[in-house]
């Protein structure tokens, strides 16, 4: 199965951030790109269609200390979107109140 992957302006600001301090942050980015346009269920899933994922950081080496992007999917219409992306060097977690208003987002897309 294909799917398509849509990132939304508010991961794209995340990205471009993170882009600051993190080069290779796009490489990263794509290799995660390429394995959700085959299979959308490869990360924990949260409920709701939403996702988690970790991503590595070819910056710092590894998983642990790498990204962590949330996605949600529309499997009806072979979409995944991605919603944020954070640094888990700087953020433990993501709090759910913050992603309430791109779930509601991407659902009416």
């Amino acid at each position: 199965m294909n799917y398509e992957v849509i990132a939304l302006e508010e991961f794209q600001r995340d990205v471009k951030k993170l882009h600051k301090k993190y080069r290779h942050i796009k490489d990263d980015i794509l290799e995660l790109v390429e394995k959700l346009e085959i299979a959308f269920d490869i990360g924990i899933h949260l409920g709701n269609n939403l996702y988690k994922i970790r991503v590595k950081n070819s910056d710092t080496g590894g998983n642990s200390g790498g990204y962590r992007v949330v996605y949600y999917t529309k499997t009806s219409q072979d979409k995944v979107y991605l919603i944020t992306m954070y640094s888990k060097t700087q953020k433990e977690n993501i709090d759910m109140s913050k992603l309430k208003p791109l779930l509601e987002k991407v659902e009416n897309l």
